[in-house]
């Protein structure tokens, strides 16, 4: 908690950088076995659906159940800003849709 990605990153990884990160998603497994999500999303917004495959960590990562893991990535904030929805897809094929709630402009 109150580490950056690139603190939580380099305590861990050799030679990758992670500075350029500017999202966090935070999956929570409330489901009463393990599931196990590749580290990529989708977007659904105005501009249609994005895949956002640049998640970190990398590969597949089983989630206990009640337990909660971390993504990492760096998004155009203007695609962030249109998104109404974000779609995890866990390795059974099975897709979750988040609501988004809409940007503050102001």
């Amino acid at each position: 908690m109150n580490s950056t990605a690139a603190d939580v990153f380099g305590s861990k990884c050799c030679a990758v950088r992670f500075e350029d990160t500017n999202l966090e998603i935070h999956v929570t497994n409330r489901a009463d076995r393990p599931v196990t999500v590749p580290s990529r999303c989708e977007l659904e917004g105005s501009f249609g659906t994005r895949v956002i495959d640049n998640l970190m960590p990398h590969g597949e990562q089983t989630i206990p159940p009640g337990e909660t893991i971390a993504f990492y990535c760096y998004l155009d904030e203007a695609v962030w800003d249109q998104a109404t929805a974000l779609v995890m897809t866990d390795s059974a094929g099975a897709p979750v849709r988040a609501a988004l709630p809409p940007a503050d402009v102001s």
